[in-house]
């Protein structure tokens, strides 16, 4: 299952992602910590599932 991390907090990226690794049927496809890549790559990109602590984004 290939999956994502947006977060904009370094630290909580490596944290999840380190977690994500231990998981076996899941395979990180990319971790951003700007809303508009993140976006951008799911447009582009097949995703199945995404993690995220992206908060009060103003829309």
């Amino acid at each position: 299952m290939r999956c994502i991390f947006i977060d904009d907090e370094k630290p909580a990226v490596d944290l999840v992602c380190s977690y994500i690794a231990k998981v076996p049927f899941l395979e990180l496809a990319g971790s951003f910590n700007d809303l508009g890549k993140a976006v951008t790559f799911i447009m582009s990109e097949s995703v199945d599932l995404i993690f995220s602590d992206i908060g009060n984004i103003g829309i």
